[in-house]
């Protein structure tokens, strides 16, 4: 988890932000953010999203690992959706196969790269 997590604390310190400022402008105790920084705590969807915003940060940077594994699982349960698909052909399942099939080559294509 610390790896994922110093990339919060790796963003702020390459804007030569204070951890007193980021706190500041989410609200949030000081002390608070810094065990989020250190992996001691998880961060919530808004104090993501405050980094994601602040500092131009992609999602995908932010979490390198927890994305990698995302991609891993989706892409193996949309084969496995679409294998169910296939087998059911029931006639609207044509569009849902195309889509997860789009969206699953699109991971095998570095649509999303680290």
């Amino acid at each position: 988890m610390n790896k994922k997590i110093n990339s919060l604390a790796l963003y702020r310190t390459e804007a030569n932000i204070s951890l007193n400022d980021v706190a500041y402008l989410l609200n949030i105790d000081t002390g608070n953010l810094s065990r989020i920084e250190k992996g001691i705590r998880k961060p919530t969807a808004r104090i993501i999203l405050l980094y994601h915003i602040l500092f131009d940060a992609p999602l995908i940077k932010l979490f390198p690992e927890e994305f990698n594994d995302l991609q891993i699982q989706l892409k193996l349960r949309s084969q496995k959706l679409i294998t169910q698909l296939k087998t059911e052909q029931p006639p609207k399942s044509r569009n849902r196969i195309k889509y997860i099939s789009d969206f699953v080559n699109g991971l095998n294509n570095s649509l999303y790269e680290m």
